[in-house]
């Protein structure tokens, strides 16, 4: 298993949709509206159905199980949705299902299961009103599974949850296959296809940022891609996603040392999360670094403003 005590500030539930009556995504990636609804099968509401009506066709499939709280998530990538099973306000364990549209099987085939804790859902930070220290905002204990095919999502609720998972190396190679995605969008830039979308009204809207695909993406940091994954890195920063961009950034900067660009943003994304204790050496190092390359007109002033902290 693939395993990580990670850091991440992320609202999970923006994108999670618990029931709809109207045409809210494209689940399928054919760039027709997939309608869908969610229905409890028990009197308790735990134990839902969802069945989606496949846009262009008169075909529709079913599936569910003890969504609790949770519901439908709507992909990053196209042709992907994901579940959160058992999913309660104030519940810190979250385990989530994602599943990914075949043509073959003109259904969505389960590929990755993925768990982990946000310690900051506990009741004496929602209810009672502590004040949330830093390090219990990030989720902790990644635990991202990646399934050997084929369950498919009209099965799921039959399964039984008894998967089989592919080898870390599989698992790798899947990730590697999905960075090619983000790898083709990035040229757009921070406003890109990567972090907006456009909602019924024609308004660009800041995507979520799936946190399991973004731990993944900190497995395969190497030589071949680490320019593009600290660029990618610096747009979420940009766009508000400054643990997601830490939690990338600090792989980074651990593998490559003297890549001096990631020091920088690593600097700039825990200062901004509130960890300057973290952020200050980093920018010491940073700046002791560009003045050795002989490129000191280059720091940024923000840099220099905050080496001592201040």
């Amino acid at each position: 298993m693939i395993k990580l005590v990670a850091f991440f500030v992320f609202a999970l539930m923006a994108t999670v949709i618990s029931a709809s009556s109207n045409c809210e995504a494209d689940l399928n990636g054919d760039g027709i509206c997939d309608p869908y609804s969610v229905s409890p099968l028990e009197d308790d509401g735990t134990v839902s159905r969802i069945t989606i009506d496949i846009g262009g066709s008169d075909k529709s499939v079913s599936g569910g199980g003890e969504l609790g709280d949770g519901g439908l998530s709507v992909g990053y990538l196209p042709g992907e949705f994901s579940l959160l099973l058992d999913f309660y306000t104030r519940n810190t364990d979250l385990t989530q299902y994602s599943f990914r549209w075949n043509s073959a099987q003109k259904d969505w085939v389960l590929y990755k299961k993925s768990t982990w804790v946000e310690p900051s859902r506990d009741e004496k930070y929602t209810l009672v009103g502590e004040k949330v220290p830093i390090e219990a905002l990030f989720p902790q204990q990644f635990d991202v599974q990646r399934i050997v095919c084929c369950t498919l999502f009209s099965q799921f609720s039959e399964s039984g949850h008894n998967f089989s998972y592919l080898n870390d190396e599989a698992q790798l190679e899947e990730v590697r296959k999905e960075f090619k995605y983000i790898l083709g969008k990035l040229p757009q830039g921070e406003k890109g296809e990567l972090f907006y979308g456009v909602d019924d009204g024609g308004n660009k809207v800041r995507r979520s940022i799936p946190q399991e695909l973004v731990y993944e993406l900190t497995l395969i940091v190497s030589d071949d891609n680490v320019g593009p994954l600290n660029d990618y890195s610096y747009y979420l920063y940009r766009n508000k996603n400054s643990v997601l961009a830490a939690l990338l950034l600090k792989e980074i900067h651990k593998k490559f040392p003297e890549r001096v660009v990631a020091i920088l943003n690593l600097a700039d994304a825990y200062w901004d999360i509130g960890m300057k204790s973290d952020a200050c050496p980093l920018y010491k190092e940073y700046i002791a670094k560009m003045t050795k390359n002989g490129k000191g007109g280059r720091i940024p002033q923000s840099a220099k403003s905050r080496e001592n902290c201040s």
